[in-house]
C-alpha cells in the first residue's frame, strides 16, 4: 500500500511514519508546499493510495481573537479541503484524518460518554476548525469516489509528548504538592502506540471506509488516579493534597484560566466500544503499559 503522510515530523507522526514503514511503501508531504497557487505536491498525493493527514495547527491556545480563528481555518480546514480535493481526483483512493475529540465540547456529562453520533458542539475557533474539515470531507467525498476514515482522539500522550501531560510528569517528578486529590473526575486518555496501531489498521480495513470513529485506551481515569499512576511508575510518592472542586474552580477564575480547570478536574468521556466492534479491534496497550513507557522516555531526558 503506497501511504502518504503530512505532519510527518509532528508527535503523532513521528510515531507512525516508522510503524507504517515496516509493511507499507511510506512518503510524506511537508503541508507548508500544499496551496492552490502550486502543482509541486500533485504527483505525491496522485501517486498514494491513502492519504493520512496529521498537520495542523494544534491547540495551543485559548486565544478567541480574529487573528487566531483565521489560522486555525486556513491551516486546520482549508489544508485539508485542497488535499482532498486533490485526492478525489483520482479513483480508489481513501483519506483519514485525524481531527480531535474536542469537537464535542469541553466537558461531558457525568457517566455519558461522548458517542460519534452526538451532535459536535465545538467550544473555540480550533474545534470549530476540525468539525469544519470533517464536514469538508465529507461532503467531497460524497460527491466522488474518496472514501474517508475520520478520528477523533482525546488528549494524546507517549514519548515525546509535549504540552499538559508533560506538564504533569514534571510536577510529579519535581514532588510538586498538587491540590487534586479530590478529582473523582473521568477521563478518556489515549496512548501514542494505541492510536498508531488503530490508524494502521484502517488503512487496510474496509470496514473504517466512510466512518467517523472515536479511540482511546478503553480505560477511563481520574486525574488523581492518573498522576498517582505516574508517580508510581516514578517510584515516587504522589503529593496530592485532597482540595475541594468548589476551591479549585474559583482558583481557575481567580487567575482567568478556566480551561485549566476543566482540563484537570472535569469529566471528557468517549464512548470507544462503537469503534472496537466495527474494526474488531482493540487498544494493544493497557493504560499502565503506555504510562510506563512515556516515563521511561521521561526519564531519560531529564537531569537526575
Amino acid at each position: 500500500m503506497k501511504i502518504l503522510v503530512t505532519g510527518a515530523t509532528g508527535f503523532i507522526g513521528s510515531h507512525l511514519v516508522p510503524k507504517l514503514s515496516t509493511n507499507h511503501q511510506v512518503a510524506t508531504l511537508n503541508a507548508r508546499t500544499v496551496s492552490n497557487s502550486n502543482t509541486e505536491w500533485h504527483q505525491a498525493v496522485d501517486e498514494s493510495d491513502v492519504l493520512i493527514h496529521l498537520a495542523g495547527r494544534a491547540h495551543v491556545s485559548s486565544n478567541n481573537s480574529s487573528t487566531e480563528s483565521d489560522i486555525y481555518k486556513i491551516i486546520n480546514t482549508e489544508l485539508t479541503c485542497v488535499l482532498a480535493e486533490r485526492l478525489a481526483k483520482q479513483s480508489s483512493k481513501h483519506i483519514i484524518f485525524v481531527s480531535s475529540a474536542v469537537v464535542f465540547g469541553a466537558v461531558s456529562n457525568p457517566n455519558q460518554p461522548f458517542r460519534t453520533s452526538d451532535i459536535p458542539n465545538p467550544d473555540g475557533p480550533y474545534a470549530e476548525s476540525k468539525i469544519e474539515a470533517e464536514n469538508a470531507i465529507i461532503k467531497i467525498c460524497e460527491k466522488t469516489s474518496l472514501t474517508y476514515t475520520i478520528i477523533r482522539p482525546p488528549l494524546v500522550y507517549g514519548p515525546n509528548v509535549r504540552a499538559n501531560f508533560l506538564s504533569m510528569l514534571n510536577w510529579v517528578n519535581a514532588g510538586v504538592p498538587l491540590p487534586l486529590g479530590k478529582t473523582q473526575n473521568l477521563r478518556s486518555l489515549v496512548g501514542i502506540r494505541n492510536l498508531v496501531d488503530l490508524i494502521e489498521n484502517c488503512v487496510t480495513n474496509p470496514n473504517a471506509s466512510n466512518k467517523t470513529i472515536n479511540v482511546s485506551d478503553s480505560h477511563d481515569i481520574s486525574t488523581t488516579d492518573l498522576l498517582e499512576m505516574i508517580a508510581g511508575s516514578m517510584n515516587k510518592k504522589s503529593r496530592l493534597i485532597p482540595v475541594p472542586r468548589t476551591i479549585l474552580k474559583f482558583g481557575g477564575k481567580l487567575i482567568r484560566k478556566p480551561r485549566a480547570y476543566e482540563g484537570l478536574c472535569e469529566s471528557f468521556q468517549l464512548n470507544v466500544s462503537e469503534t472496537m466492534e466495527i474494526l474488531s479491534w482493540a487498544p494493544p496497550y493497557s493504560i499502565q503499559q503506555e504510562i510506563d513507557e512515556t516515563v521511561r522516555w521521561f526519564q531519560t531526558k531529564v537531569k537526575r
